[in-house]
């Protein structure tokens, strides 16, 4: 699988590392300027995926945080080595932020990306039928943004009707601004300055819950109880509107916890939620090193 990798991206000139039995590839060119003319520089994704593993794997694409404006592919490391370890191929990509181009040019990449995985299924060695998305805080509402615009594109321009989908089996938000209609302050502004950018937007086609029906992949929310930036009371609202939908959507809120959720604990549900649907073990392989983690540090005492 490395070396099919490396020969199919030889052009943009993948870093790669292999350690614990998870491979890294850095710097994966998905998106060119060339293929896609209203990019200015091209658009990569850094991957993670088990040395060893029986074909083809199961696909989450991670979308980060950073509230429109900012954030980039690497922060998503730590959690697609997390769900490689489950057997997944997992990425972590860039997007177009405000900076550079408003709503729905971040929507158009991400799925953009997923066309990209199905485009290029057999060199990776993944199952293109296969593939999940989560998000973390803004990259949160971008996720949702793409799983419930199934059908309904709302980023037409560039995809042609022949192109791989780009629909996935579920969706995974971790802190997400899944209503970000309601934020406050500096929050606010991040986000109306990103969704209102290009002239002839309206805030409804921004929102996550204008596209949802009940034909849409099923949803996990993983929320802090103490999250100040994406407060609860607006996850549980939309999950009673997701259901209303006819969505298959749950939440999960964790006591204590604000917006950064780093333990690796904390995530035994939303991989459950993954697994469960897309096939991997990341739960278990997960709570085997938590558990690992406990005892070493029990033994040093």
């Amino acid at each position: 699988m490395i070396q099919s990798l490396i020969l199919s991206f030889i052009l943009s000139v993948p870093s790669t590392k292999v350690q614990d039995g998870i491979v890294l590839m850095t710097e994966v060119e998905y998106a060119s300027v060339d293929e896609h003319k209203t990019l200015e520089k091209p658009l990569f994704m850094d991957v993670a995926f088990p040395s060893v593993a029986p074909d083809p794997l199961p696909v989450v694409l991670f979308i980060h945080g950073g509230g429109w404006t900012g954030g980039q592919r690497e922060d998503g490391e730590r959690f697609i080595r997390m769900l490689s370890a489950g057997g997944y191929f997992a990425c972590s990509i860039d997007y177009r932020l405000t900076q550079t181009a408003g709503f729905p040019a971040a929507i158009y990449d991400c799925k953009t990306a997923i066309k990209f995985l199905r485009t290029h299924a057999e060199e990776l060695g993944i199952d293109p039928t296969n593939i999940g998305i989560a998000g973390y805080s803004a990259g949160g509402h971008l996720a949702a943004l793409v799983g419930l615009s199934r059908g309904n594109e709302i980023v037409g321009k560039g995809f042609n009707r022949d192109d791989p989908s780009t629909e996935v089996l579920c969706i995974a938000t971790i802190s997400g601004m899944v209503m970000p209609q309601y934020a406050k302050g500096k929050t606010q502004q991040m986000y109306e300055g990103w969704a209102l950018q290009n002239k002839g937007v309206t805030i409804q086609e921004t929102l996550p819950e204008t596209y949802a029906d009940s034909q849409d992949p099923p949803m996990y929310l993983l929320c802090g109880s103490d999250d100040h930036i994406a407060p609860v009371k607006y996850s549980k609202k939309f999950i009673e509107l997701m259901q209303e939908r006819g969505v298959n959507a749950q939440i999960e809120i964790l006591p204590k916890r604000g917006h950064v959720i780093t333990k690796a604990e904390s995530y035994f549900g939303l991989l459950h939620f993954l697994d469960q649907h897309l096939g991997g073990h990341s739960e278990q392989s997960v709570r085997e090193f938590a558990q690992r983690d406990k005892n070493s540090r029990g033994s040093r005492k």
